[in-house]
């Protein structure tokens, strides 16, 4: 059972309502507040106001609310009205996730309003509305963002590949490079022992092979200082700028120390607080006219005279209230003064905070050019230091070179050359093998990047077909439908049916609404006004069981459909009754019985109260 409790949402001023478990009939003549009571529903369920509607709050009046009690739960929300007009919600709906409002709106609140019945009224595609769910899932942009993932996942694994193919050719570098090293080696110890007359050669020509290995490794380390330099004076030259940008604010000129300020506020407080108790006290006596507790009034023809409580002097009422009037200024002028004075110490607070920040930053700055300065200081020397090193390896290989030169022997050069050669193609090895290693590591990579390229798949595959099966189960839905209704309702149609529109890759663009009727395809507007709404009923209906909205909304409203006959109304609350634990339907007296809850609005006030003339 729930309990609502209305004020001023459409017709409705005021109006508590029961609604039972099962079908509910709002039962009345026009203007009685049945379509609002349907409003009231919506709003407290949280579909009022979707799509820029208009919150129905009681035109004229600057608020108004539902509150629902369903046995274990309350519900509550407030509409007012701002400045510009506009209403605004505040507080709990039923409902809070976007997909559960948008299928209440669109396959639960069927009333005359419901976008699905006014679009199959106005024969306008119907596509959008039934896949809404689906759009706010955005399966569509998750297929998407997967299709991009598993391009770019495709490209890295095309790359790790190709990396890999090249696994053979490396290794037979690798392969190649140790035979030639193995070569060189056995040469090498050949042309040592040649040269074993001439030792002085083999000396030679070791040192001059390690002369220049030392050169080239300190011309490198030249080069990286430089760059480390350019790299640190760049940094330096960005915190000087940013210290000469820093602007610190002047320390605020003040004519008392904020200690002052404090303890003049903590005088003016001790003043406000008597001279608040005075003149309440005094204030409530005179408004109290309780003089007689606290004073001799005599009464004569100035007004009364009335002694005074404190000093005993005659005065009058009117010359009491002129000084407590008094007072209450005094009391102004000192609660002005302590504001003003909290006010100056908030600013100088603040203008001190800003200052001591800006000066940690300037610290900070000057810390860092500092450090900066230093740490290029240490690699100029060091630089110094390598270029004074380099010239010295340059002058030795000099040296070593004419020694060598000097010495005329033909084993001693080749000796020296095969030397060389060793130690490149030794790191020519090393480097081979390293890149063995890399593409070894890339062949890994490419049997991981394939799993996740077959996971991505496998995602794609699944959104795609929980996409397309859910478009699909909406046709069969609605083919559903219809048939029970030409078997119940006996309608003026052969039956109707959801054409579906594919694109080339088979996926569903639109579902197209046909009409047949004495075995040819017709228009919706050749329809009675009531096939139409039925039609309409029947399309949302059809959303509503493919998404399951009975397990996400507990109502269904049918309201603007007088069109229909009571015995086809009957019918259609009968064929209702299952998709929600509670149906709500409105009807004219006219209808007679329909069955279920009756809820009569004869206790409700409403606008058109307002205008009945007053009883005799």
């Amino acid at each position: 059972m729930w309990e609502f409790d209305i004020s001023n949402i459409g017709g409705i001023r005021a109006a508590e309502v029961t609604v039972e478990g099962g079908l509910n009939v709002v039962q009345a003549s026009n203007f009685s507040g049945k379509s609002s009571f349907m409003s009231a529903v919506q709003t407290v369920m949280g579909t009022s106001g979707m799509d820029q509607a208009s919150h129905p709050l009681t035109e004229d009046t600057a608020e108004g609310g539902v509150r629902l009690e369903t046995g274990d739960t309350a519900y509550e929300v407030t509409l007012g009205r701002a400045d510009a007009g506009a209403v605004t919600l505040a507080g709990e709906p039923m409902l809070t996730s976007e997909t559960d409002r948008t299928c209440a709106r669109l396959f639960a609140f069927l009333g005359e309003n419901n976008p699905i019945r006014a679009r199959v009224r106005n024969d306008e595609d119907i596509t959008s509305l039934l896949q809404a769910p689906l759009d706010i899932a955005d399966i569509d942009e998750q297929i998407a963002t997967l299709k991009q993932e598993r391009a770019a996942t495709t490209r890295r694994l095309e790359a790790a590949e190709r990396a890999a193919s090249n696994i053979p050719t490396v290794t037979e570098a690798v392969t190649t490079l140790e035979a030639e090293i193995a070569d060189l080696r056995s040469r090498r110890d050949e042309l040592a022992q040649q040269s074993a007359a001439t030792a002085d050669s083999g000396s030679s020509g070791d040192e001059l092979a390690e002369c220049r290995s030392r050169l080239q490794t300190t011309e490198d380390s030249i080069s990286r200082l430089v760059g480390q330099i350019e790299r640190k004076e760049a940094e330096l030259e960005e915190k000087r700028r940013d210290l000469s940008e820093l602007e610190i604010p002047s320390q605020p000129t003040v004519t008392d120390s904020i200690a002052e300020k404090e303890a003049r506020i903590d005088t003016l407080d001790l003043r406000i607080d008597l001279l608040e108790r005075l003149h309440r006290a005094n204030r409530r006596v005179l408004e109290e006219d309780e003089l007689e507790l606290i004073s001799a009034v005599e009464q004569n023809l100035m007004g009364d005279e009335i002694s005074c409580w404190v000093c005993g002097e005659t005065t009058t009422k009117a010359e009491a209230e002129t000084r407590l009037d008094a007072l209450q200024e005094t009391l102004d002028s000192l609660r002005e003064e302590r504001a003003s004075l909290q006010e100056d110490i908030a600013d100088i607070e603040a203008t001190q905070k800003e200052i001591e920040r800006q000066r940690r930053r300037e610290a900070t700055l000057e810390d860092a050019v500092g450090e900066l300065k230093a740490v290029i200081d240490e690699l100029e020397g060091d630089l110094q230091q390598a270029q004074a090193r380099k010239s010295r390896l340059v002058d030795e290989l000099d040296e070593l070179e004419e020694t060598i030169a000097e010495e005329e022997h033909t084993v001693n050069d080749e000796l020296t050359d095969v030397k060389a050669r060793l130690r490149t193609k030794q790191n020519e090895l090393a480097e081979q093998r390293d890149r063995l290693d890399e593409l070894k590591e890339r062949r890994q990579t490419a049997a991981e990047l394939s799993d996740e390229k077959a996971r991505l798949n496998d995602e794609l595959e699944e959104l795609r077909t929980r996409k397309t099966e859910t478009q699909w189960e909406l046709k069969e839905q609605f083919d559903r439908a219809i048939t029970d209704v030409i078997g119940r309702f006996a309608p003026g149609f052969d039956g109707a049916y959801l054409d579906v529109k594919t694109d080339q890759s088979n996926e569903i663009q639109q579902f197209e609404l046909v009409i047949a009727r004495d075995g040819r395809e017709t228009a919706i507007a050749n329809l009675s006004e009531a096939e139409q709404e039925l039609v309409g009923v029947m399309v949302a209906l059809a959303g509503h069981r493919t998404f399951d909205v009975g397990d996400r909304v507990p109502v269904v409203l049918l309201d603007g459909i007088s069109q229909l006959s009571a015995t086809n109304l009957r019918r259609l609350s009968e064929y209702l009754a299952d998709a929600a634990d509670i149906l709500i339907t409105t009807a004219y007296p006219e209808a007679g019985d329909i069955g279920g809850h009756r809820i009569s609005p004869e206790n409700w006030r409403t606008v058109s109260d307002d205008d009945e003339p007053p009883a005799a």
